[in-house]
């Protein structure tokens, strides 16, 4: 957790645009007091959400809705109400757009066939996403280009190298494929249209376009938002330890980005990548937008001390056997609900039911 920089080195680093009064005005006059005011270690958190959310917005609209409610947080005269209000709207990106992006454990479809035989350029499930994904990937981790050993095993047409690197790799969702649960922009379940709604109040309408429900169900096993990574490095990007930042000007170009605690070094892992269409070149590669959200979430989750008090939440979820009597669990049995509704597989967190499942 980072306390938020001083108006002057706001200024200094150009975070907020020089001409924008209002944004540095609202950030100087509303972010700032409720971060020094808060007495909680949530409430510091929350603060610090909004406040990296407003130095780090992901465009200009997301940055234009941030003015709006942080403005309506100012509405009150009373200190107390406003950075009240403050520490809501943190709580609400945590919940409802931060959260969607830190996975639960849960299983992971086993695919039954050959992948180059099962080959589908819409794929509307995980299996054919993963079958078509490898194809795409030329049957390698994305990040370390090291052979999938189940290609390898069933003696799928790879071509190797002899000392070349061998893993198990998994079908990586960007967006996770849980938020399939309702339609987008339709009634539906609550915890899940809000995510859908702050996407399209952060100008991801597009986004939201392209991951759909429909007749058929949600587009989200589309190649766009999928990524071949290896077990360890998906596990790291599912609990968002691990985002790609796109290289300015260099089209599918990014730098590997990692939690304070990894190390590229450590973990084999290259600093920039570039991804690159093999086999079937029609296949699309993972989208540079969908990615940028998943980053930009990611960051400011760390930049805040979100990451880590979701860690807490999630390792609670896994492990509690029962909810304490005093009420010191409620924050558990909130997320604990929020998954359960956003998640086909309510099991993933059940302290009944928590056995690990053979991955892919």
């Amino acid at each position: 957790m980072t306390a938020l920089p001083s108006v002057a080195q706001v200024r200094n680093q150009l975070l907020i645009p020089p001409e924008d009064n209002t944004a540095l005005s609202l950030y100087s006059t509303v972010v700032l007091p409720a971060e020094k005011a808060a007495s909680k270690a949530d409430q510091i958190m929350y603060a610090r959400v909004v406040g990296y959310l407003f130095l780090y917005s992901p465009n200009s609209t997301a940055l234009s809705t941030l003015k709006l409610e942080l403005a309506s947080c100012n509405s009150s005269s009373d200190d107390s109400v406003r950075f009240e209000a403050v520490y809501d709207l943190g709580m609400v990106y945590v919940r409802h757009l931060i959260c969607i992006f830190r996975k639960p454990r849960g299983k992971t479809p086993v695919p039954s066939d050959f992948p180059s035989r099962k080959l589908k350029s819409s794929p509307r499930n995980h299996i054919d996403a993963k079958n078509a994904a490898l194809v795409r990937d030329d049957y390698r981790c994305m990040l370390t280009r090291a052979v999938d050993l189940r290609s390898l095993k069933d003696e799928v047409a790879v071509q190797r190298w002899p000392e070349e690197q061998i893993n198990a790799t998994q079908c990586s969702h960007i967006f996770p494929d849980s938020l399939d649960s309702t339609e987008v922009g339709e009634s539906g379940d609550q915890v899940l249209a809000m995510a859908w709604t702050m996407l399209k109040r952060f100008g991801y309408e597009d986004v939201c376009r392209e991951l759909k429900a429909d007749a058929k169900g949600t587009n989200l096993h589309r190649l766009e938002n999928i990524l071949t990574l290896a077990r360890s490095f998906q596990h790291a990007f599912d609990l968002m330890d691990l985002w790609l930042e796109a290289i300015p000007d260099k089209a599918n170009h990014y730098r590997v980005v990692l939690a304070s605690y990894m190390t590229h070094k450590g973990f084999g892992l290259p600093e920039n990548i570039q991804f690159v269409a093999h086999g079937n070149r029609d296949l699309p590669l993972p989208s540079p937008r969908y990615l940028s959200v998943h980053a930009a979430c990611c960051r400011i989750a760390h930049m805040s001390g979100a990451a880590k008090h979701l860690d807490v939440i999630f390792r609670d979820m896994e492990e509690l056997d029962v909810l304490a009597e005093d009420g010191a669990s409620a924050e558990v049995l909130t997320y604990a609900l929020h998954h359960l509704v956003t998640s086909r597989v309510a099991r993933s967190w059940s302290p009944v039911c928590n056995e690990d499942v053979p991955e892919t």
